[in-house]
């Protein structure tokens, strides 16, 4: 009976250092996912898809604030050419 005890307290034992290497290997392994994490996020930001993408960005900006730039000429121009008369009413 003693030896069943002690058999059964040598697994238990095996079993909780078995149990720390796993939780040891399970902190190096989230370690390194958020490592490769970070990584593929800085790859991402550096990547010609995402250069492409700002540069399309900024062409679109361009050409939008010429846009405006026209409307508020042709506002300007409207206002000149056909000015409100507050006699009218």
């Amino acid at each position: 009976m003693h030896t069943k005890i002690k058999q059964l307290e040598e697994l238990v034992n095996g079993s909780i250092a078995l149990i720390k290497k796993l939780e040891d290997e399970n902190a190096v392994l989230k370690q390194q996912m958020q490592a490769l994490a970070d990584d593929r996020g800085k790859m991402l930001k550096n990547s010609a898809g995402v250069r492409e993408l700002a540069e399309f960005k900024s062409r679109i900006k361009k050409k939008l604030s010429r846009l405006t730039a026209r409307i508020d000429k042709a506002i300007t121009l409207q206002d000149t050419l056909f000015p409100e008369d507050s006699d009218a009413e």
